[in-house]
């Protein structure tokens, strides 16, 4: 059971508090489907994220009904259930939501005294919340693993969830690859793992056509009568309530909201529903009438859809009758079928995945290009004739001469030395310091005018800087390319973190993971994309810094060794270490691609 006693609560827009809820209460019973209907702008979508946590009232409490247990042990979780015999009431006070937030713990688990255990809550968004990056099953148990369950009894309950929804085959795939009702039921198939006492439902069929919104509003009542999950259900459609809800909630549109009107909804078309139903002209598929005759009925003829029920219809009509009065006068007022899947084994038709056949496909281009810029060197020089742009076949074979005797393994060493230097120092510190600002205003007041500021300067003009203070070894080279790689990190990972939907944020934090869990979970691959192409962008600045740098004071690397060869007018060689630093950053490229086809292969639709 859910109540809301007394509750008020405010918006603040620039500055000013404008009151959502003032004085409001309602109650939702345990066990049942209660759909909240009214105009848009009214409160729908606030009160479930008050119920949820997400939002602190200023005032009242918030009581949820939680089984109780004493605590929560591993093997219960696999056996599918939490053994409870007994329900227990317990409050939520607004002024202890910040604290449980502090902890890590927001809206999955109401704290509970009396040895209760917490009330578990699933919050079902408008677009079902899945992470994209991980994969059926692993977004399935993601509520379990908030719950720090071990891995296989988290597996266990998932695919059995899964199993029963007719999901098990497509356990590995990503959400991308699944229609619309798909990814509803995995979203369901998570609040059914973690054994919810609420699941809270956000229009979450808005975005389904028409015939998969209403396989999936039938999947959603066979898995409520199975399981008894307590629903709350925000809809605009005032036959989905009809069909779906127990018990309605109207709320009437006005500022703030202080009361709402419920009326009980018996469904009695139910019991009516596979009785009679309209024949068909036989061999005719138009669903016209000829002439606009009323054909008979058939009693012979059985229906199974209750929609079609004059009843159901009688009910949609006596709603909407009292919608619109509520409405118009507010201060009066004041999927598929799951069926059961067997469970098989996903199968592979690809010998390789997407990613890497992507990848591979890449190299074949890369390879081709660098066969037709060869065969371009060869015909400039044949016609040119000039010492200065010899013959591809003399830079090819200095070069093979060179990695024999070892000389280019010592100054790639070395250039790939001072590379991965500034990577390993500037790149993870750029990447969280990035994220926190772009999440933490705090951060991003300090940080971001620092690096508006600094960020523009060519990093060029810093070397002579940073040769008199770090000296002329190997520190002033990684710190000046540390400087690239940095600032092209941080601000690509602060905008890449401001640009992550709250929606997404909230599907986890709902879960009562930790703010450390929600980085883990979905700040860092949602910004992976984003600091992939900035790495890229920085090192090819970075390989031009480090030619510059390693021409003063060096006695190694590709940059020196280039410069070297130039003065001694040895074109060939020149032209080998060229061929040996474009092959050095072509690498670099290939190893950012290949971790970027692993890390993000949920992208791939196929």
């Amino acid at each position: 059971m859910v109540t809301l006693e007394d509750i008020s609560f405010s918006y603040t827009i620039h500055g000013v508090p404008a009151p959502v809820f003032e004085h409001f209460s309602a109650r939702f019973e345990r066990g049942r489907i209660t759909a909240i209907i009214g105009p848009s702008g009214c409160g729908k979508t606030s009160l479930l994220r008050l119920i949820a946590g997400l939002e602190t009232p200023r005032c009242g409490r918030i009581r949820i009904a939680s089984r109780l247990a004493g605590s929560i042990e591993a093997d219960s979780i696999e056996a599918g259930s939490i053994e409870a015999d007994s329900i227990e009431a317990d409050s939520i006070e607004a002024d202890s939501i910040e604290a449980r937030r502090g902890s890590g713990s927001v809206a999955n688990r109401a704290n509970l005294e009396g040895g209760a255990i917490d009330a578990r809550i699933a919050f079902i968004f408008q677009d079902f919340g899945l992470l994209p990056w991980f994969s059926v099953e692993r977004n399935a148990e993601l509520g379990l693993e908030a719950l720090h369950a071990p891995t296989r009894e988290r597996r266990a309950r998932a695919m059995a969830i899964l199993d029963e929804l007719g999901l098990a085959r497509w356990e590995t795939a990503y959400p991308v690859r699944l229609s619309g009702g798909m990814r509803q039921r995995v979203a369901v198939a998570r609040a059914l793992a973690l054994d919810a006492d609420l699941i809270l439902m956000d229009e979450p069929f808005s975005s389904l056509d028409a015939l998969t919104r209403e396989s999936v509003q039938d999947s959603l009542r066979e898995i409520q009568r199975v399981h008894h999950s307590t629903i709350i259900i925000v809809t605009h459609s005032i036959e989905e309530a009809v069909y779906l809800a127990d018990d309605i909630l109207i709320l009437d549109g006005s500022m703030p909201v202080t009361t709402g009107l419920t009326r009980h909804n018996p469904r009695q078309w139910e019991a009516t529903a596979g009785r009679r139903r309209w024949p068909s002209p036989i061999g005719s598929d138009d669903l016209s009438l000829a002439d606009g005759a009323i054909p008979a009925r058939d009693a012979t003829m059985e229906s199974t859809n209750p929609r079609e029920q004059a009843a159901y219809m009688e009910a949609v009509g006596k709603l909407r009758r009292v919608f619109d009065a509520v409405a118009s006068n507010p201060m009066e007022s004041s999927s598929a079928s799951t069926g059961t899947a067997q469970r098989t084994e996903p199968t592979r038709t690809f010998p390789l995945a997407p990613s890497v056949a992507k990848f591979l496909g890449k190299t074949a281009q890369i390879i081709g290009a660098a066969l037709f810029l060869c065969a371009l060197w060869w015909v400039a020089a044949a016609l040119l004739k000039r010492p200065f742009l010899p013959s591809p076949g003399f830079a090819f074979e200095r070069f093979a001469q060179n990695l024999r005797n070892g000389t280019f393994t010592i100054h790639v060493a070395a250039s790939a030395r001072r590379v991965f230097l500034a990577l390993l120092i500037a790149g993870p510190l750029a990447w969280v310091l990035g994220m926190l600002a772009g999440r933490v205003k705090l951060f991003d007041n300090f940080f971001a005018p620092l690096v508006y500021l600094l960020h523009p300067l060519p990093k060029v003009a810093f070397l002579p800087l940073l040769l008199l203070f770090l000296g002329l070894g190997d520190a002033s080279k990684v710190a000046l390319m540390g400087l690239v790689i940095f600032g092209q990190l941080f601000v690509t990972g602060r905008d890449a973190s401001k640009a992550i939907p709250s929606a997404l944020i909230d599907s986890v934090r709902v879960l009562g993971f930790s703010p450390l869990a929600i980085v883990r979970l979905v700040i860092a691959p949602s910004t992976a994309s984003s600091l992939m192409s900035a790495l890229r962008v920085s090192l090819g600045t970075s390989i031009a810094v480090l030619f510059l740098s390693e021409t003063f004071a060096s006695v190694d690397g590709l940059g020196w060794y280039i410069m070297d060869a130039w003065s001694r007018i040895d074109y060939p060689d020149m032209y080998a270490a060229i061929l040996a630093l474009s092959l050095f950053g072509l690498v670099l490229y290939l190893i950012i691609d290949a971790i970027e086809a692993y890390l993000l292969r949920w992208r791939e639709r196929s």
